[in-house]
């Protein structure tokens, strides 16, 4: 009896460490799901969550030169996160999608990227390296649920710096 009473804890304990740590696996060792509804999820770029501290995006910039190109091999992604922490983002009622936008100023002049529209979790999207960014400065990576039509859903944002590099 006691052997069974122990086999069945220690069950449990296993059980209770691969559910807690599930946050602790990484990205590439998750499996692929669909984003939907009322889930919340927190962004990355190149390995750095909106959870940590300001990403930075590689800019290839000759030298003496204002804005650039980002260098290849960057990717954005989106995660499932539980339980839900107030600060990320949030798919609402209707989400099923997350649009990915870099958002910085230059001049004056604001703009706006479309980097991805993603459908699943933990997979990456490639960041283009054919979108014109600044060589320095910073902006900020946009994790917007799609669709949205009543307000529910939340963003989520990464603080970008931009840092150039020879070619």
């Amino acid at each position: 009896m006691l052997s069974r009473t122990t086999s069945r804890v220690a069950l449990a304990a296993v059980s209770a460490l691969i559910v807690g740590g599930g946050l602790a696996i990484p990205a590439v060792a998750r499996a692929a799901a669909n984003i939907g509804p009322r889930q919340y999820f927190v962004g990355e770029i190149f390995n750095t969550s909106s959870a940590a501290a300001d990403a930075t995006i590689l800019v290839v910039c000759p030298s003496g030169a204002l804005t650039g190109h980002p260098a290849g091999g960057q990717s954005v992604a989106v995660h499932e996160v539980v339980p839900p922490p107030a600060t990320l983002g949030y798919t609402g009622n209707y989400g099923v999608k997350v649009d990915v936008s870099l958002i910085f100023t230059v001049g004056g002049v604001t703009t706006v990227d479309s980097i991805a529209t993603l459908s699943q979790y933990d997979v990456r999207a490639p960041i283009s390296t054919g979108i014109t960014v600044p060589c320095s400065g910073s902006g900020v990576m946009s994790y917007t649920p799609l669709p949205n039509p009543d307000n529910s859903g939340k963003s989520s944002a990464i603080g970008v710096a931009f840092k150039g590099v020879a070619p």
